[in-house]
This record gives C-alpha cells, sequence and structure tokens, in this order.
C-alpha cells in the first residue's frame, strides 16, 4: 500500500476465533460511516492477508458497525486523487482491484453481513463475499451516476454475475437504494432475516460450513469463482483436477476412516 495518512485510531476490527475457526472482519468507523477510505482499504487488506495464512480459520464473516454497513467512497480521496489525474487515480483503484481479488480467492469462504446501508464502494465490497446475508433493515445503493460517476470497486463484474446485465445495469443507472427483500429477489443476497437475527445466523452459517472439510470447501470457492474464464472443456479437466486432488487429501482419508469408525471426521485442512 502506497503512504497515506491515517484519520483514526482504526477502522478494522479482526477478530481470529481458533476455537470455532471462525474469523470475524468488522468495518469499525461508523463516525465516518465506514467510508472506503485508503486507510480502509490498507486495514481490510491487512486483514485477509492474516486469515489467508492462518490454517485454524475455515470461513470469514464480513460486516460493518454503525447504520451505514459499507460506506461509500471517501470524497477526499476521490477530490485529492481521482478528479487530480489519471495515474493518481489508477493507483488507488489497484490497490482496491487487489483487494477486491484478495476476498474472492481467499481459500476461506466468506460470509457478508448486511445490517444497514450499504453504499457505493461499500456495497459492492460487499458483493464480493460468496454469500450475503442481510438484515431486513438493510439497503443496497449503486449511488455512482447521483456523482457523474460508474461503477467501482469490482461494481459491474459483481453485480453481472448475480443478477444479469441487464438487471446490473438497471441498478447502476437509476442510482436508487433497493430494500433488503428486492435484494433477495434479484439475487444480490442468499436470504433476509428481522434486524436482531443476521449476525446470530451467519455465525451459525459459519459454523456449518467450518466444521467441514477446508480442501473440499476451497476447491468448491476455486472452481465457482473462475467459472466465467472456463469454456466447458476446460471445465471439465478443471473438475477433473479438484476431485483427483480431493480424494488425495488427508480430509478425505479421515473421511473415510470416520465412517467405517462411526465417529465424526476431525479435519485439517491437507
Amino acid at each position: 500500500m502506497y503512504p497515506y495518512e491515517k484519520s483514526f485510531d482504526h477502522v478494522v476490527l479482526l477478530e481470529l476465533d481458533h476455537a470455532s475457526h471462525i474469523a470475524t472482519v468488522t468495518l469499525d468507523c461508523p463516525d465516518n460511516l465506514n467510508r472506503f477510505s485508503e486507510q480502509l482499504i490498507d486495514e481490510l487488506r491487512q486483514a485477509f492477508n492474516t486469515i489467508r495464512v492462518d490454517r485454524e480459520i475455515r470461513a470469514v464473516i464480513l460486516n460493518g458497525n454503525g447504520p451505514v454497513s459499507f460506506g461509500p467512497g471517501d470524497l477526499a480521496v476521490l477530490r485529492s486523487k481521482f478528479a487530480v489525474s489519471l495515474p493518481e487515480g489508477r493507483q488507488v483503484m489497484t490497490e482496491i482491484g487487489e483487494l477486491i481479488r484478495s476476498i474472492m480467492f481467499l481459500p476461506q469462504p466468506v460470509i457478508g453481513v448486511a445490517q444497514g446501508e450499504c453504499q457505493g464502494g461499500g456495497c459492492n465490497l460487499l458483493l464480493s463475499s460468496d454469500i450475503v446475508l442481510a438484515s431486513e433493515n438493510a439497503k443496497f445503493h449503486e449511488l455512482f451516476v447521483n456523482y457523474a460517476l460508474s461503477p467501482d470497486t469490482g461494481g459491474l463484474w459483481a453485480l453481472q454475475r448475480l443478477v444479469g446485465p441487464m438487471r446490473a445495469k438497471w441498478l447502476a443507472m437509476r442510482g436508487v437504494p433497493v430494500t433488503a427483500a428486492e435484494a433477495k429477489e434479484y439475487g444480490m443476497v442468499l436470504d433476509v432475516y428481522p434486524h436482531g437475527e443476521v449476525m446470530e445466523a451467519a455465525r451459525a452459517l459459519a459454523s456449518e460450513i467450518a466444521a467441514l472439510s477446508p480442501v473440499g470447501i476451497s476447491h468448491t470457492k476455486a472452481i465457482s469463482n473462475h467459472m466465467e474464464d472456463y469454456t466447458i472443456e476446460t471445465y471439465f479437466q478443471v473438475e477433473a483436477d479438484y476431485l483427483c486432488l480431493g480424494a488425495l487429501s488427508a480430509d478425505f482419508r479421515e473421511t473415510v476412516a470416520a465412517g467405517m469408525q462411526k465417529r465424526a471426521p476431525e479435519y485439517i485442512g491437507e
């Protein structure tokens, strides 16, 4: 990350619960609406780099504190970098792109939780999660066109995969928020929960996934997130390779042994 001036003591919290094998990444700057600032980019990058190499973590929850769970871009950065020169703007966008890639290609699955407003770049950060759960109070706002801008933070790429090209353009070109119920209907979120219950649902899902083999989970995520790169011929080659790698793993041998011994398997992720 290039040098920048920190405005807050911290903007991201990382909790590593090795007993449950779950990491929780929380955007924790409600005073600044959890804006997508340079500090946020840097602290998120550090958090996900830590998770990537932690073999005890098998599932991740990504959420935000405050009425704006995932905030829009920092206007100060837009004015000082993007509105100054193309090279300076590209420098910021390169960091954002690497952050989104690091989440999408993280070995562990990421469960995004929308409890409040999800706006602009923050909304698109959330949509880079593998699975998104929402509170009934959540709203999703692709607000870029209201500022004469186009979506960033991988927004159109994620939206088109989730809702299709026509609806993605419809969402991005109107600049108006959609409710949690509408987001579920469109395919942006998996399910909607009463406001006080969505984090409990996310933890239950993370626990369910973390109890399974990290080998099978990470292979499934890897295949799925590269799907648009494959022809049908390439897909069947990739499918075969990953299936064989799974069958060669210690986790597969443990599954077979546990079944024969009538006990729960103890996975090591190898």
